[in-house]
């Protein structure tokens, strides 16, 4: 709808010009035995509901309203169909409604239907210019009321759109506050929470400088709603961390060699790493050639470990040339460069190994088998480490069949077991897990049969004189002595004695019984050389006097 330009007389319009140069906001004409409710100061607000007629000859209608501090005034204004009526608010300050001084609000739009609402700090007088914009004259419907707005408004605080840590003292601040009707005026900042800078207008972005050094940074702040109620303070903070991130371990380590054509390549690192800058060439791997490597990336943020899985099998026994690309910590710090280093795959390999049985008496046979695979029909050696030896000897070599691998031995003593291949220049050298055969020495007490129970006199010396077979290095005994209780109808534990097997295998102790029923038996205790063994049991009877 077109606005309508007022046209004035000539004199008129000369003098309004010269009086309010500068001061005019939109095209006017100077008004002669106007009514008192077409300018300031207007007519009393009649209630809450004011209706008239606007548009046309009434340039506009006044309504004078006082208002208290703290209170919020919302108003609307409706016009019959085809006007075009506006909205004006005014404070104290005005005089007149063709000027700019003191206008606080408007609402200007094409038709009838317009609203605000302004909240009032300080209380006081304020105008209400009613403007009818077009010459279609029509009745309007005012409606105005005042609102206390006494509820404390709600603010929240952003650091750095919400990253974790940043790597620069300086950071984008977001402050996000809501008052039910008065909305929000003010805002100030706290660097601790206690002490808080100068009121400010409000906007809900801006930014913060925080002291240098790495470490937790906190703000606080809080809002004032446009009536003058304060919120609560509320907080917000940021790492600031200007250090680089360092890998804290690398798979497979620089210069190893891998049993796989597709290796999983994981670095693993000490802080929370941007898993955008993994994804996108944060290792790097290089045939010898300079041909680089394409595959697929992966991030673990709680493990803070980077993968990278080559998408073609790498060619065995050729070594690559890796490093870590210019990946970035969560704060944007970008590692430091590292030297590269070489990782060659092989064609993998394996092998296996079991013995039965895996405890045997002296002089007992074993049987071992195993499994080999990706040998390519290669041999392979037996190593042996016997007792407490830390070197082992090998044996051979074996050739497997049908990828099996079998041998029969008899082992002298405790020996440790495993397979072994040396590999070539394309597959991995391999070795199986090593496997344990105990080996017990037999013991037994000279010259007395076990199946048999001897009868002695009470005083009597008896001598007692254990013998281990094979005789070997010298073994720890244990003579056990247990005596027949009536009462239990049971042998039950007596006493034992200590002793150590001389260069011949043997041990003596000399025993000087008294009346009973007893029997002995001797233990060969566990070592690095033989497993633990017991005699059988010796009976005596033991007659008084």
């Amino acid at each position: 709808m077109p606005m309508r330009i007022r046209q004035l007389p000539i004199p008129g319009l000369l003098s309004l010009v010269v009086a309010l140069a500068g001061s005019l906001s939109w095209p006017t004409d100077a008004r002669a035995a106007t009514p008192p409710e077409s300018d300031i100061p207007g007519v009393v607000l009649p209630g809450p509901v004011a209706t008239g007629q606007l548009g046309g000859p009434i340039y506009d209608v006044v309504y004078r309203l006082n208002v208290q501090p703290g209170y919020v005034i919302v108003a609307g204004l409706t016009g019959a169909a085809g006007t075009d009526f506006d909205l004006y608010l005014f404070d104290a300050t005005a005089t007149t409604v063709v000027s700019n001084t003191g206008l606080l609000a408007k609402s200007t739009g094409p038709a009838s239907s317009e609203n605000l609402s302004y909240p009032s700090f300080a209380g006081g007088t304020y105008y209400l210019d009613l403007n009818g914009a077009s010459d279609v004259e029509g009745t309007y419907t005012l409606t105005v009321q005042l609102i206390a707005d006494q509820a404390a408004p709600i603010a929240s605080l952003l650091l750095a759109d919400g990253k974790p840590s940043v790597n620069t003292t300086t950071v984008t601040v977001r402050l996000t506050a809501f008052a039910s009707l008065s909305g929000i005026a003010q805002m100030a900042f706290s660097p601790d929470g206690v002490s808080f800078g100068p009121w400010q207008t409000y906007t809900v972005q801006t930014s913060w400088t925080f002291p240098a050094g790495d470490g937790v940074k906190a703000l606080w702040a809080k809002v004032l709603s446009g009536v003058g109620v304060e919120s609560a303070p509320t907080k917000g903070s940021v790492v600031l961390d200007t250090q680089p991130p360092l890998p804290t371990s690398i798979n497979p380590s620089p210069g190893s060699f891998v049993t796989s054509l597709r290796p999983a390549f994981t670095v693993k690192f000490n802080e929370p790493m941007d898993p955008a800058s993994w994804n996108q060439l944060g290792l790097v791997v290089q045939a010898a050639s300079g041909a680089r490597v394409d595959g697929a990336y992966t991030y673990d943020a709680p493990s803070r470990t980077g993968t990278f899985v080559p998408s073609v099998d790498l060619t065995p026994g050729s070594p690559y040339v890796v490093t870590i690309g210019q990946v970035r910590d969560i704060a944007g710090n970008t590692i430091d460069p590292l030297s590269s280093w070489t990782v060659t795959p092989f064609l993998p390999t394996s092998l296996s190994i079991s013995a039965v049985p895996s405890i045997v008496p002296a002089g007992a046979g074993i049987a071992l088998t195993g499994t080999a695979s990706g040998l390519d029909g290669a041999d392979v050696i037996l190593e042996a480490r016997q007792g407490s030896s830390t070197g082992a000897l090998g044996f051979g070599p074996y050739l497997p069949v049908g990828g099996r691998l079998s041998v029969n031995l008899v082992p002298v003593m405790n020996t440790w077991y495993r397979w072994r291949y040396f590999g070539t220049p394309t597959t991995a050298p391999a070795a199986s897990p090593e496997v344990r055969v105990l080996v017990r020495r037999n013991v037994v007490l000279r010259g007395v049969d076990p199946t048999a129970t001897r009868t002695v006199r009470t005083g009597a010396r008896v001598t007692l004189t254990a013998q281990v077979g094979p005789s070997g290095p010298a073994a720890s005994l244990s003579f056990r002595l247990y005596r027949y209780d009536g009462a239990r109808r049971a042998y039950v534990y007596y006493r034992s004695f200590g002793r150590t097997t001389d260069a011949n295998g043997r041990a003596t102790l000399w025993w000087t019984p008294t009346a009973g029923r007893y029997y002995w038996r001797v233990s060969s205790l566990s070592s690095a050389e033989f497993a633990n063994n017991i005699s059988p049991v010796y009976r005596w009877t033991v007659l008084g006097g």
